[in-house]
């Protein structure tokens, strides 16, 4: 245990791709001191009127609200629409209360945007508990008909499943003989009815709703800024008409598109799925040319099968047509009937193999191959595409916010300023990380690699970067190790144990052994927990370890 808390005496300053140099206790000193009402803003109620005096004295300065908001964008590489197609809180003066909802809505779009993604996967896994639109009204079919069923006023079962209980549970004699089998075969997965998938749908909805309305008032309730040309206006125009549809199917009944619809509602919210979905568009054009070369290649073997098959047993199973000879083949490129597909024709004359073989090289071994290398291809280059986009647009939108800071066009920004859009960053956005007085600093060092007070555009533009950056602070402080057995210290054994009890497998040890523990413990304990007669065994008190129990705790007390 004594060696335990003196391995884990350091705290290691963890980042994302960059180096980044931790400060001693000496070099600590040199930074200015920070007051702790300021390390973290919001911090307490008594703060709060501090920090907005703060607010409102960093946006005195010209340019500093939307350097901010440009920043933000360079660091997280996208953005949906221009300067133009956001609603400005920091240049309406003439409208305080607009601003103020604007500002607040915009933290909310942020915070809130994780928990409406997971209220759209709720939507979207609906479709996989409820009952299956196809089944809940099959009162034609025959097996119905021969059921004593209730129904409701509008005809249809009122079990609250509809015929879709019934449907999934039937069981008979298959065409192939086979008895006691499901008619329609199903996992046993709907576990809610009609009505609880309608009112669960109609309150995800009405999540969403309330979602896009504080998103219209993070647009200053504009509705040219709300439907900006571009990926706002699609995606909004999108979200709105899925959202009424799904209003109308559920509120009338007619919801036999809904599933489609919400997996819609859900790709909106998905960033990395709207990407690799564009992606995969793109890539279409090239993929037309290697498809129509296996598409050729199907249609005149599927030709030739006709012909070569013609009034043979080969012929009237796999190759009656030119459409089926087609379809036979295109299953033996996934390989799915190869090679039960040339057997009859390859017992009859083993000649054929050479019409077969041939085909499955040309195919499966040559034209898949080709589709999957173009594919990979056209990936990696979307992938380079993508990084340098990113990278050209984090350098753009640096650049204006660089030429808001700089107002006397001297090429470069005062300490104050970036001071000030820091303060805004931390108060006004939450997509980055809240930074404290001391971190300012920092942060401000790194970027100023001439130490001449002042950044440039060259240092200004690794802004982005600097952002991502993960500090923590670390203490000059020996352990009684290091300090009065330095030999043990440094020894090869002993670095090794630091490094083991260090690493993040043995905190995910210790973590599995305190779990199982408290799971041990609620088996012991399981009948007193659960309010039932509990009898004391006599040997718990003993003094020996004579019982089960008695072992476990001692290993993990060990």
């Amino acid at each position: 245990f004594f060696l335990f808390l003196s391995c884990h005496d350091e705290i290691y300053c963890k980042q994302q791709g960059i180096m980044v140099k931790t400060l001693s206790s000496e070099e600590a000193q040199l930074l200015p001191k920070a007051n702790q009402s300021s390390s973290t803003p919001y911090s307490s109620f008594d703060e709060l009127p501090d920090d907005l005096i703060h607010r409102q004295r960093a946006l005195k300065e010209e340019g500093v609200g939307q350097a901010a908001f440009l920043i933000r964008d360079a660091v997280i590489g996208h953005q949906d629409a221009p300067y133009e197609g956001y609603y400005d809180p920091y240049n309406n003066e003439g409208d305080k209360i607009r601003n103020a909802i604007s500002v607040v809505c915009g933290r909310l779009v942020v915070q809130c945007r994780g928990f409406v993604v997971f209220v759209g996967w709720i939507l979207f896994s609906l479709s996989f508990f409820e009952p299956p639109h196809w089944c809940r009204d099959m009162s034609h079919l025959q097996i119905i008909m021969n059921l004593d069923l209730d129904e409701g006023a509008d005809g249809v079962n009122d079990n609250g499943y509809g015929d879709c209980e019934y449907l999934l549970r039937a069981r008979g004699t298959t065409a192939d003989g086979e008895e006691n089998q499901q008619y329609y075969p199903n996992s046993n997965a709907m576990l809610l009815t009609v009505f609880q998938t309608q009112i669960i749908e109609l309150a995800c909805l009405v999540v969403i709703c309330i979602y896009l309305l504080v998103r219209f008032a993070d647009d200053g309730f504009v509705p040219r800024l709300f439907f900006f040309p571009g990926q706002k206006r699609w995606r909004h125009t999108l979200q709105i008409w899925v959202l009424v549809s799904l209003l109308a199917g559920n509120l009338s009944g007619g919801t036999k598109f809904n599933p489609l619809l919400r997996m819609l509602i859900l790709g909106t919210f998905l960033r990395s799925f709207q990407r690799e979905l564009w992606t995969f568009l793109k890539m279409i054009p090239q993929m037309i040319l290697v498809l129509s070369i296996l598409a050729v290649i199907v249609v005149f073997y599927a030709w030739f099968g006709v012909v070569i098959f013609y009034d043979t047993p080969e012929g009237k199973e796999s190759f009656p047509s030119l459409i089926e000879g087609i379809w036979t083949l295109w299953i033996c490129v996934t390989t799915a009937n190869y090679p039960d597909v040339m057997m009859p024709s390859y017992n009859t004359n083993r000649v054929t193999a050479i019409f077969w073989i041939s085909f499955m090289v040309i195919s499966y071994f040559y034209c898949m191959n080709l589709v999957l290398s173009v594919s990979l291809n056209k990936y990696d280059e979307s992938i380079a595409e993508r990084s340098k986009s990113r990278e050209l647009l984090s350098k753009k939108l640096l650049t204006e916010a660089f030429t808001l800071l700089d107002h006397g066009n001297t090429k470069s920004i005062t300490r104050e300023s970036v001071m000030r859009v820091m303060l805004i960053l931390n108060q006004d956005i939450p997509e980055i990380k809240c930074l404290s007085h001391d971190e300012k600093h920092i942060l401000f060092a790194f970027l100023d690699k001439d130490g001449s007070g002042e950044i440039c555009l060259d240092e200004f533009l690794d802004f982005g970067s600097i952002l991502l950056l993960k500090l923590s602070k670390t203490s000059d402080y020996a352990t009684f190790v290091e300090t009065y057995l330095p030999s043990i210290y440094r020894s090869g054994k002993y670095q090794v144990l630091c490094q083991v009890v260090q690493s993040k497998y043995f905190d995910d040890a210790i973590d599995f052994i305190l779990v199982m523990n408290a799971i041990i413990i609620a088996i012991q304990d399981y009948q007193l927990l659960a309010g039932g007669d509990y009898e004391i065994n006599a040997h718990f008190n003993d003094g020996n370890i004579d019982t089960i129990w008695e072992v476990f705790e001692t290993a993990f007390t060990a």
